[in-house]
Parts: structure tokens; C-alpha cells; sequence
């Protein structure tokens, strides 16, 4: 490509873009994003950076133009999203639903950052594989992970207890000493004098160890309970949006995929409009 015909495009391109933003043209707009990007290798979020020579001010009055017919698009799309007009995603309009995440204008998809929002995916598939049963599995595998340690100190302790302890013996010498002194004076025997009965001796450790597990096991209850019914909670919100994604699609993967295909069903929904702006 030549200088000049490298102008020539740039002209056009601009020319074209300032026309459609002129027309109120949501679909064309979107197109000299795309081409923007797919030419300069670019992120479509950075595109209009490029074409609107990198003015913030500029960039914010196009997202919020082209934002109008996204969020339109989007409730009637996937009717059971609510959409605020800031562009927030919520899974349904139940109490403690979620937010699903956020809008982006310029790439048309749904972008979950947060920790909360990137589980909610993982989660529906993990109740579509085993709906009776998913909170089990999850309150199973909360126990394992929170009395490991109380099941090491508690199998330490048996242990110990199961251990026999001798009772302490005379040593040789001791013995020796004592037939000696017996032979020179059987009379006195009040300084070497066995005891009458051997005592029984407790391991040192046992005390410990039984006060380590019964620490162990109070903080390992009480966190249980508490994040059991932080799971209930969790599993009766997913039950909602697994019913709803039901009502709605054939299964979780139908659902995904159409989340994967929002960009270019948009765009098919914009083009069969005439390409045209709230038409």
C-alpha cells in the first residue's frame, strides 16, 4: 500500500465512521470498531481509542450511545438478566441473586472479574451433572477439608492411650546394694525400701494432646456450621438459576453457548434492522 492509498483508506474510514455516527448508525459504528481492530491487531475495547484519537471524553459519549441498544438487546436476548443501565448483569430479580457481571460495550460481551461472578458458570454445571445431590457433595468435601486436623490429633491420641506403660524396675545395682546392706544389717531397711505396689504411670503427651483435640475440634465445629449454611444458601441461589436457565434453554451448555455468540447474534439482530439505530 502506498502513501496515498493509505490516505486514501484513512479518509474513507473516517469519512464512513463520522457519517454513521452522524446517522445514529449502532451497526456501523460497531463495523468500523471491528475493522479497526482486526486491521491494527487491537483489543475491540482499545479500537475506539484509536479512531477517536485517544480523547476519554470522546470514548465515554460513544460507549454510552452504543450501550442503548445493547442493553435493549440483551433483555430481550436473555430475559431472565436484569440489566441496569450502567450496564450491571443480574442473575434474575430474586433475593440474594447475584451479579453476573458487567457489560462491554465496545467487545458486546459479559465480563465477570470478580471472584463472586467468575464460580457462578462452574457452579451451574456443577448441579445440571448431579442436582439431588450437589449440595451433598459440597457439605462433604467442607467436613473433609475442615477436620483433617481433628482427625490426625484424634488418631495421635488413641494411640497413646492404646500404648502400655511398664512400671519403673529396681536397677542391678540397686538390687546388689540392698542384699548387701541386708546381709550386714538385716534390721534397717528403711532407705533402699521397695514401694509395696507399683503406680501407674500416665503418658506426659496424653493430657496435651487431648487438650489440642478438643481446641481443634470447637474451631473445626463452629466453622463448619457456619459455612454449611453459607453453602445452603449458595446452593438454594443456584437452584433459582439453574430453574431459570431451564425455563429458558435445554441445558447449561445450550446457555454458555449463547453467551459465547452474544458479539455476533447482536450483530445479525442489528444488520436484520437495516443496520439502522433504534429501528
Amino acid at each position: 500500500m502506498t502513501i496515498q492509498s493509505s490516505l486514501d483508506y484513512q479518509t474513507k474510514f473516517f469519512t464512513d465512521f463520522a457519517k454513521a455516527w452522524a446517522d445514529h448508525s449502532t451497526f456501523r459504528l460497531y463495523q468500523g470498531i471491528d475493522t479497526t481492530a482486526e486491521n491494527l491487531r487491537l483489543e475491540l475495547s482499545d479500537a475506539p481509542g484509536y479512531i477517536l484519537a485517544y480523547d476519554k471524553s470522546a470514548q465515554r459519549e460513544l460507549a454510552d450511545f452504543l450501550a442503548g441498544d445493547l442493553i435493549k438487546f440483551l433483555r430481550e436476548h436473555i430475559p431472565f438478566f436484569e440489566v441496569t443501565d450502567d450496564g450491571r448483569v443480574f442473575f434474575g430479580d430474586w433475593y440474594h441473586r447475584r451479579e453476573f457481571g458487567q457489560l462491554s460495550v465496545f467487545a458486546r460481551t459479559i465480563n465477570q472479574v470478580t471472584p463472586e461472578q467468575q464460580v457462578i458458570l462452574p457452579q451451574l454445571e456443577a448441579f445440571a451433572a448431579d442436582p439431588d445431590n450437589y449440595l451433598d457433595h459440597q457439605v462433604d468435601a467442607l467436613q473433609k477439608k475442615l477436620y483433617q486436623e481433628v482427625n490426625r490429633l484424634h488418631a495421635k491420641l488413641e494411640s497413646a492411650q492404646a500404648e502400655p506403660v511398664a512400671a519403673p524396675q529396681p536397677s542391678s545395682g540397686s538390687t546388689l546394694r540392698g542384699l548387701f546392706k541386708n546381709f550386714i544389717d538385716p534390721g534397717d531397711d528403711t532407705e533402699d525400701a521397695a514401694p509395696s505396689a507399683a503406680q501407674p504411670q500416665v503418658p506426659t503427651d496424653t493430657a496435651a494432646l487431648q487438650s489440642q483435640f478438643a481446641a481443634a475440634k470447637a474451631e473445626a465445629d463452629a466453622q463448619f456450621d457456619t459455612q454449611k449454611r453459607e453453602l445452603q444458601v449458595s446452593a438454594a441461589i443456584t437452584r433459582y438459576e439453574y430453574a431459570a436457565v431451564m425455563n429458558t434453554y435445554s441445558s447449561v451448555e445450550q446457555f454458555e453457548n449463547v453467551l459465547a455468540n452474544l458479539p455476533t447474534d447482536f450483530m445479525h439482530a442489528l444488520d436484520a434492522k437495516g443496520g439502522r439505530a433504534n429501528a
